[in-house]
């Protein structure tokens, strides 16, 4: 079965209506609706975790993108719109630490577009593209200051399970952010795709996910992701925000030279000011104390013997 996709060549920031002040909610609440619409129903819908499209909060330091009140997609601080301003896409850079000279990316699920404007500026060397299956997350990129398409830069509409199922591409980095209102998406719940990416990946190339949800869910993606990569697979929490991070490693990490590495992290601190040698720490840590594994075996309660985060 052939699948299309459409590539994103017109610009278009769509308007949007504010909705009445919420004391709960501590933002500016913009939604892609008629100007006639009732704005109050709007905002009931949202308090509810009824509305079923995306939405923009926004207060003096930035703005945000969510599919729910629960549920962000996309922070964005508005005196440095191209800043990385979540900590879990702030250490999914660490991918530079392993591939620092990535020259295509290939992001799964666009939200906000931080991950892949800040590989657009910041690495330009490289082509990224960004496939996103939801059209309205799509119309408001002008709003978060996605860079319009270019040779450097597309984004693509599509299912990115299917994208990755279909495309003869290779890629040297895959960064795998999509969620929809159920939280990952069906169609890249499967060891199948898994295969795929690995597949699409060269030699040396690093796949890169955003884990959140439930620690089942978490369980069995690592899962999957792992006996896909043949156990190459080191993990990391990230502290305050309730995700992980996992890079899978087409050419496997059995043996890291972590000297090279944290000495690359000092290089990499002072090229784009993120903080790479806690990042490196963080990961050798995880390596040696077994956090993938220790992950993978966990209940899906919590309980009070959950592994111990690499500190």
């Amino acid at each position: 079965m052939k699948h299309r996709f459409r590539h994103i060549r017109e610009p278009g920031k769509p308007a949007l209506i504010d909705l009445p002040a919420a004391p709960e909610i501590g933002e500016t609440i913009r939604v892609m609706e008629s100007p006639l619409a009732n704005r109050r129903a709007l905002l009931d819908a949202i308090l509810k975790g009824d509305y079923r499209k995306p939405f923009i909060g926004e207060n003096a330091e930035g703005r945000t993108l969510y599919l729910s009140l629960h549920s962000i997609q996309s922070r964005m601080r508005l005196d440095d719109p191209w800043a990385l301003d979540l900590l879990y896409t702030r250490k999914a850079m660490s991918f530079l630490l392993f591939r620092p000279d990535p020259r295509r990316i290939l992001m799964l699920g666009l939200g906000g577009g931080s991950l892949a404007k800040y590989c657009y500026r910041h690495l330009p060397a490289a082509r990224v593209e960004a496939v996103e299956i939801d059209a309205d997350v799509i119309a408001l990129r002008e709003y978060f200051c996605v860079p319009p398409p270019s040779h450097r830069f597309d984004v693509i509409q599509g299912d990115a399970a299917k994208y990755v199922e279909s495309t003869h591409k290779t890629y040297d980095v895959v960064i795998a952010d999509a969620f929809d209102h159920g939280g990952i998406p069906p169609s890249i719940r499967s060891a199948t795709f898994y295969d795929q990416v690995r597949s699409r990946l060269r030699e040396d190339g690093i796949m890169v996910s955003n884990f959140a949800g439930t620690r089942a869910e978490r369980r069995d993606h690592l899962a999957m992701m792992a006996r896909a990569f043949s156990d190459n697979v080191l993990l990391v929490p990230v502290e305050g925000e309730g995700n992980e991070i996992a890079l899978a490693f087409n050419a496997g990490v059995a043996k890291p030279s972590w000297k090279a590495i944290h000495e690359r992290a000092r290089d990499l601190a002072q090229r784009f000011q993120l903080d790479f040698p806690r990042f490196a720490s963080r990961i050798e840590r995880s390596h040696k104390i077994g956090y993938l594994r220790r992950a993978l075996s966990r209940p899906s309660a919590r309980k009070r013997h959950d592994p111990p985060s690499p500190a």
